[in-house]
């Protein structure tokens, strides 16, 4: 008799049948139809499981902290990282803290992972079959680890205000300019029935994050159960939304200028730490970690872990001790929180679900069927006793009980904006100063909340704020059309200086005829952007470079022109060297070297920088010859009108699958090149109409 693999006799059933049913549309989408929601929870489970088992079962073994033991050597150092901040312990400890039906839901969603697994073995890759089965703990610390480790108290970033503090610099003055467009990129914008033509709210979610098989990664869902009805996509591996909307509402994300991680220098004598004039003990811990080897064979490594009343020291090299304190740790339901938004159906119940106060970070935009919109600065931010923004994004003293912040401040005490009489509520990842017009008055507000935003903000910021600031009451057609909007704000504020100080050039004839945007088959934007990728560089470049200066309370008549008309063309002519040379001609095509490719598809690509001021946002980083790949930007994007038949239209960047050999790998590549999002299908008649196979439990 054959035996089954080992992790298959783990996976018995473990899930009640409840007549649930997933319609999978012809995008790889599941519809997801259940008559409980444990049934619901458990049937997303096996559908992340069908189009993401590798990738999801990856990041639950490295939130174990065992991904070395499972994979070898090189996922050391994350490990290191994940079991030093006691990921694996307090994943246990949030588990048992959930509200028991929550729990369920957890479990179901692990479930459906496992049955999946148990009947599609042969689906999921052989090296990721060890991470089976998978639990609610599992779930939970997947959570924790992304989100306070990865998003907010990440090793990178430890490094990054290290290095900055022992050179004293600050980390943006460290930060190379793809670093800066990387550090953190969505669009999101709220409209109301002031700026809406058809009268009724409207909603843009965009969030920027990487593309691949990485953390960041989204997944579009249908999810409808009991007083259940969302649209919308988590990261995988989450059992939940991050952004969506139901018949009624819905809210997007933008990561924001939150200070939520905070590291300390500790002065150490004899052992022992400084704190308000005493020495005190650090707490001790040794942990083994196991590591793979070539061979097969397991070898072990001792962690010794210190903690302080900070947190655990995170960097120590004999001279500088560093301890770590990450904001909402002791505050364990955010997956419930995500859950609760999801099922909010006006602006009352969103704001509630906002009061629990479980998810540390993300501006949260929103709005609703009752024409009700809302940007929030949401997130934990610590009580400080003094300080301001700036002097809390360094390394900080921790010697003194005057740094140590325990509480945070209130969802009343964020700043926001509720119904504003523009009509319209804006975010880019700025400082939330300029959500709307008027401007916030940010004296209401302790420095220590954001940065002072008085400076000259990104380009692709004043690019939106061009956008939805225009007098023209916005249709939904228009919205659509603005989200994809592939125009370049830094062409329309300089062109007309760089084209006077090249006049007569070769450049500047292929330029002059340029229309300023970066579709796929506009010529002049190459160009364009190899003289920007030159010429704008360093901390503050632009701000520096600019001939009219930055005037926050006219963004769009300052902020204009070049200061230097010599240094201008200098930097002209060696991209024009460049570009003839790499490329045969001043005018290539941008969709030539700009390219956006999934799987095996390899298509033209369009949008660009948000350094250059385009709010289709596409970070082109991965170079493959001559050409480049989209490595980061637009992700999962919607476009929403929330009318008594609702108007919405989505896609998934990249695909909804991440498994070898789908389908789904790099079907939604041709909406990209056509800039267009497919319509949203909630009615059963409409999904069957594009209907590619069903499962039913």
């Amino acid at each position: 008799m054959r035996l089954l693999p080992l992790f298959l006799l783990f996976l018995a059933p473990c899930f009640a049948a409840d007549k649930t049913e997933i319609l999978w549309d012809t995008y790889g989408v599941p519809h997801i139809f259940a008559t409980t929601r444990e049934g619901m929870f458990h049937a997303h489970g096996w559908a992340q499981a069908q189009n993401q088992a590798n990738l999801l079962l990856k990041l639950y073994g490295e939130s174990r902290g065992r991904a070395a033991e499972y994979w070898g050597p090189t996922h050391l150092q994350l490990d290191r990282w994940v079991q030093l901040n006691g990921v694996p312990e307090r994943a246990k400890q949030w588990y048992a803290a959930q509200d028991p039906e929550f729990r369920k839901y957890l479990d179901a969603f692990a479930a459906g992972i496992n049955d999946y697994a148990r009947a599609h073995p042969n689906s999921i890759g052989e090296e990721y079959r060890q991470v089976l089965p998978v639990t609610g703990i599992d779930v939970v610390g997947h959570s924790l680890r992304i989100v306070h480790y990865m998003y907010m108290g990440s090793r990178e970033r430890m490094q990054r205000e290290v290095a900055a503090h022992q050179r004293g610099r600050t980390v943006a003055e460290l930060r190379t300019p793809l670093e800066e467009e990387l550090a953190g990129e969505s669009n999101t914008w709220a409209i109301g029935p002031a700026h809406s033509a058809s009268g009724k709210a409207m909603l843009i979610v965009n969030p920027h994050l990487a593309w691949g098989d990485t953390f960041y990664r989204y997944m579009e869902v249908h999810l409808t159960g009991p007083g259940y009805d969302l649209y919308g996509a988590p990261q995988i591996g989450l059992p939940v939304p991050v952004v969506g909307f139901n018949r009624r509402a819905g809210w997007s994300r933008t990561v924001n200028t939150i200070d939520t991680v905070d590291f300390y220098e500790l002065k150490v004598r004899d052992g022992q730490y400084e704190f308000d004039g005493q020495l005190k003990p650090f707490e001790h811990e040794t942990k083994t970690l196991r590591i793979k080897q070539p061979n097969g064979t397991m070898a072990e490594e001792k962690l010794e872990i210190r903690r302080s009343i900070h947190g655990p020291v995170v960097f120590d090299d004999g001279k500088l001790t560093v301890a770590m304190r990450v904001a909402g740790l002791d505050r364990p339901k955010m997956l419930q929180q995500w859950f609760r938004m999801g099922e909010a159906r006006n602006l009352e119940q969103f704001k509630e679900a906002l009061r629990m106060m479980m998810i540390p970070m993300w501006n949260a935009s929103y709005a609703d069927a009752d024409g009700h919109i809302m940007l929030v600065f949401d997130g934990l931010v610590p009580k400080r006793k003094s300080g301001d923004y700036e002097a809390w994004s360094k390394v900080v003293r921790g010697d003194t009980s005057e740094t140590l912040w325990t509480e945070y401040l209130s969802f009343d005490e964020l700043p926001k904006v509720i119904d504003p009489p523009s009509g319209w509520a804006h975010n880019t990842n700025e400082p939330p100063w300029d959500m709307t017009l008027p401007l916030l008055d940010r004296a209401k507000y302790a420095a220590y909340v954001a940065p002072k935003g008085d400076t000259l903000p990104q380009m692709r910021t004043l690019r939106s704020l061009r956008m939805i600031s225009e007098p023209e009451k916005l249709t939904y057609e228009k919205l659509m059309a603005d989200k994809l909007s592939t125009r370049m704000e830094l062409a329309d504020r300089i062109l007309p200086d760089l084209l006077k100080a090249a006049a007569g050039t070769d450049a500047a004839n292929v330029l002059e005829k340029w229309d300023g945007l970066t579709e796929t088959d506009s010529r002049g934007a190459v160009l364009f952007q190899m003289f920007a990728d030159r010429f704008f560089t360093g901390p503050n470049a632009y701000a520096a470079k600019l001939r009219v200066k930055y005037d926050p309370a006219d963004p769009m008549h300052s902020g204009y022109g070049l200061a230097d008309p010599a240094a201008t063309l200098a930097a002209l002519n060696s991209a024009a060297g460049e570009c003839r040379k790499t490329y045969g001609s001043l005018d290539v095509k941008w969709g030539d070297v700009y390219r956006f490719g999934s799987g095996t598809g390899d298509v033209p690509g369009n949008g660009g920088a948000g350094n250059s001021g385009i709010f289709r946002t596409i970070a082109f980083s991965r170079k493959e010859g001559n050409r480049f790949y989209a490595a980061h930007g637009d992700t999962f994007h919607c476009a929403v009108e929330f009318s008594a038949n609702q108007k919405a239209n989505c896609a998934v960047s990249y695909g909804n699958s991440s498994q070898p050999g789908s389908p789904h790998l790099a079907d939604q590549l041709p909406l990209m090149t056509e800039k267009k999002l497919h319509p949203v299908l909630r009615e059963k008649k409409d999904i069957r109409a594009h209907l590619a196979s069903t499962d039913r439990f």
